[in-house]
């Protein structure tokens, strides 16, 4: 019997692009609204999935481990559970997978991976993959980081974000380095999933990608050019003594600080703490309300070697 399978959307970009920001966004909107979610994320402690705003009960955190290397057996679990779980009506049925990688994953062989998994070939497809890319500093990021020119390599689309950072000319600049791709841009997370899922389905241009060569196939498991740290932070702290932490923590790391994120339960109340390479300074907001099961603290991705 033929059957219908389930589409299903990856969404990635480099540390920092805004992916996060962008899929909460997407998430409220049909049809992604009504989508089963997976979050991956290569830290101790993650929080992207608690800060998502995601609705729907059908979601899975596969947490301190990156998909394309020693994550892809926990992602074909996930999916097969998801299955499952959707067929015997355990959970409300979804229409289609939205997956978000960590910023250093590779999408090509997590796409491949869906091969591999009899159940998983069978009941699922990949609709199309999103990469982020951070506007303000594209070029230095696909330059500098072999798993940002691999994103590229694998997206089918991508969305170049924080547009309202840069000028005319170094937009143009980003827009020639990406030429071959679909291309659209978002500031604050301005793109509707609507005009995302209408990119995918026009004709890729027909010039050549700039981008670095493909990088030699991966064994597993690989590693990645960053480690994470987590540092705990205890709830007598407050909102100022937290801001010289974080500067305390950037001026220690320098440039070997590639992204800074928590959840920190403070005095008066829990915050949520974001710095990504090329911030001013790091957004400390008002975290969600229910975030009683998220370890108090921040989570570090540094280049190697980097001073503790």
């Amino acid at each position: 019997m033929n059957r219908e399978r389930i589409p299903v959307y990856v969404m990635t970009g480099f540390l920092g692009s805004g992916k996060s920001t962008l899929l909460a966004r997407w998430l409220k909107e049909a049809p992604f609204s009504g989508a089963a979610l997976i979050v991956n994320e290569i830290g101790e402690v993650g929080i992207d999935h608690a800060t998502l705003g995601f609705s729907g009960d059908a979601s899975v955190l596969l947490a301190d481990a990156c998909v394309c290397c020693s994550g892809l057996p926990a992602l074909n679990e996930a999916l097969e559970q998801l299955f499952w779980a959707r067929l015997h009506r355990s959970i409300a049925r979804f229409e289609m997978v939205v997956i978000e990688t960590t910023g250093l994953a590779d999408p090509g062989p997590l796409v491949a991976s869906l091969s591999l998994n009899p159940l998983v070939k069978e009941r699922y497809r990949i609709a199309g993959t999103f990469t982020a890319l951070a506007a303000n500093h594209a070029l230095d990021t696909l330059s500098r980081f072999a798993e940002a020119s691999a994103q590229l390599r694998g997206a089918d689309a991508v969305i170049v974000t924080k547009t309202d950072l840069v000028g005319t000319r170094e937009l143009a600049a980003v827009e020639a380095r990406l030429s071959g791709a679909r291309i659209a841009h978002s500031a604050h997370a301005s793109l509707a999933l609507s005009d995302a899922l209408a990119l995918l389905a026009e004709p890729a241009p027909r010039a050549e990608r700039a981008v670095a060569p493909p990088s030699p196939p991966f064994s597993r498991p690989r590693s990645h050019d960053a480690i994470t740290r987590f540092i705990a932070i205890e709830p007598t702290s407050d909102i100022d003594a937290l801001h010289a932490r974080v500067s305390e923590l950037k001026e220690r790391y320098g440039d070997a600080l590639l992204r800074l994120k928590g959840i920190v339960r403070l005095k008066d109340c829990v915050a949520v703490v974001q710095f990504a390479r090329g911030d001013a300074r790091a957004q400390i907001t008002a975290a969600p309300a229910d975030m009683s099961d998220v370890k108090s603290g921040l989570t570090l991705i540094v280049k190697p070697g980097a001073a503790r």
